[in-house]
């Protein structure tokens, strides 16, 4: 086991090694984790000087290294005949990596929400010159505020009931989602098909209006028309039912 060690780590470090794996003390994990975080930095800066995503700065690639570190330092062990470094390698290469995928993979689903969001506003909006009575125009927001709000509670519930998340600071807000999207859920039956599917589409799958109306083989304005008539239908029915605030 000695002499195993020792070809693991000829140097100072063999000692701390030893002990660490004897006892899994903590203390001493964090002692190997600082002694080798200057080489988790290098390997970060070699990959932040390679990097093609501009929104990540180096300390990004830092977290990421040392993430990877301390994965190495808990499975490393001695008797395989090679060093931390070159065992910490390929994991702090791998945490870096996985850590850039995961932020590219945000930043795209962020994207494509923020279109999907800006398509829904836009098909929401009152049509023609905005109108120069306040009344009048405050009307046309509220309306166009109730729609999207009908839109949030369908794109957060996913269009089907499931285990609601918890609400710790608030559990009466937890009650009023679950009955709001209780509701919904139920008043969908009442649209037409086509409303349905535009919705479920949209909502469920996140798929565009686009995207829509290539697979129903209608126009992106007729996707866009059912868009509106499904969501007005639903408020106007849980408005009669029962009024509701849907502004939240």
């Amino acid at each position: 086991m000695a002499a195993a060690l020792l070809a693991c780590e000829p140097d100072a470090g063999a000692a701390l090694w030893q002990r660490f794996w004897g006892s899994r003390d903590p203390a001493l994990r964090q002692q190997l984790v600082e002694r080798y975080l200057e080489y988790a930095r290098i390997m970060a800066a070699r990959l932040f000087s390679m990097r093609a995503h501009a929104g990540l700065e180096f300390g990004d690639f830092l977290q990421f290294a040392r993430e990877g570190l301390l994965q190495a330092v808990d499975r490393f062990e001695a008797g395989h005949g090679a060093k931390f470094e070159t065992f910490a390698a390929a994991r702090i290469n791998g945490a870096i990596l996985d850590g850039i995928r995961s932020y590219s993979d945000a930043q795209e689903q962020a994207a494509a929400r923020k279109r999907i969001l800006a398509a829904r506003s836009a098909d929401l909006a009152p049509a023609g010159a905005a109108p120069a009575d306040p009344d009048a125009l405050f009307g046309q927001l509220a309306e166009m505020a109730v729609g999207l709000a009908v839109g949030f509670v369908l794109d957060d519930s996913g269009m089907y009931l499931a285990d609601e998340p918890g609400y710790p600071d608030n559990a009466y807000a937890g009650i009023e989602m679950r009955q709001l999207r209780q509701r919904i859920h139920a008043l969908l039956h009442q649209l037409t098909e086509r409303q349905r599917q535009v919705l479920h589409y949209h909502y469920l799958q996140q798929l565009p209006f686009e995207e829509i109306a290539n697979m129903l083989g209608l126009s992106r304005g007729r996707i866009s028309q059912l868009h509106k008539e499904a969501l007005d239908a639903l408020r106007k029915r849980m408005l009669q039912d029962d009024p509701v605030n849907l502004i939240f």
